[in-house]
């Protein structure tokens, strides 16, 4: 159980834990699955699946029926400064293949705050290019900081951006990692940047925001590790990266 009392310690209820922990132990589940290896009541299980999902500790799967997936355990180690031996332990368990484990090609992620934690995480894992479509609205420090260091290790990072005057300050900050910034052409591909991220031609993520969603807590994003998906949108990448300008010509 020292599992279950390390995850209470980060902020998860005893339910939360349960169904995490056990998430933890046999690798993406059903909520039946869930509940028969958690023992907790199935309404107590979908209550505490739903509230991880919230804290973006979770994610489902778009298969029928449903399951759910734990979102980077990693994360847990920019959440407290002290790791007690319980949660290395805790993490080094969610690290090991699980034998009943299948590979998802796709998975869906909630909220605008989480996929900036998972694309700052896979930032950190990119071996060679990372292609990326992003407004760039925001200075995120410890994005802009952990993609410099992606740079440095050798990683090729193009990025395609929407052009506003008031975010010359975040162009300049993101320009300083050694990222090349391309400003999008409205008039060849429409009025929408896409949002979109390409991994090593491997990874990659589609995200459905504003403005056709409102609200970043209701941002969602499709993650997948479809090769065939990520070349698709790796190419479209291209062939903008090809119609659009340097952002230093407009800044």
């Amino acid at each position: 159980m020292d599992g279950i009392k390390a995850l209470q310690k980060l902020g998860l209820t005893e339910y939360e834990a349960r169904a995490y922990f056990s998430l933890a132990r046999i690798g993406p589940s059903t909520v039946r699955e869930i509940v028969f290896d958690s023992k907790l009541p199935r309404n107590k299980a979908y209550e505490a699946l739903q509230r991880l999902e919230e804290k973006n500790k979770v994610a489902y799967l778009p298969v029928s029926p449903r399951k759910y997936k734990i979102i980077s355990p990693e994360s847990f180690k920019e959440d407290i400064s002290q790791l007690n031996d319980s949660v290395n332990s805790l993490i080094k368990l969610m690290s090991q293949p699980k034998a009943t484990e299948f590979k998802d090609l796709f998975w869906v992620i909630k909220s605008k705050k989480a996929i900036e934690e998972k694309l700052a995480l896979q930032n950190t894992k990119a071996r060679k290019e990372i292609l990326s479509c992003n407004t760039l609205s925001k200075i995120l420090y410890g994005n802009i900081r952990t993609m410099k260091q992606t740079v440095d290790r050798g990683v090729k990072v193009k990025m395609i951006s929407t052009f506003d005057k008031n975010r010359i300050p975040s162009y300049n900050a993101w320009l300083k990692t050694g990222a090349e910034i391309r400003v999008f052409n409205h008039d060849k591909f429409g009025p929408l940047l896409p949002r979109i991220t390409i991994f090593d031609g491997e990874i990659a993520r589609l995200t459905l925001g504003e403005p056709e969603v409102k609200k970043e807590g209701d941002y969602i994003t499709l993650w997948t590790e479809s090769r065939a998906f990520s070349n698709m949108l790796r190419n479209h990448f291209l062939e903008m990266w090809k119609k659009s300008k340097p952002i230093e010509k407009f800044i």
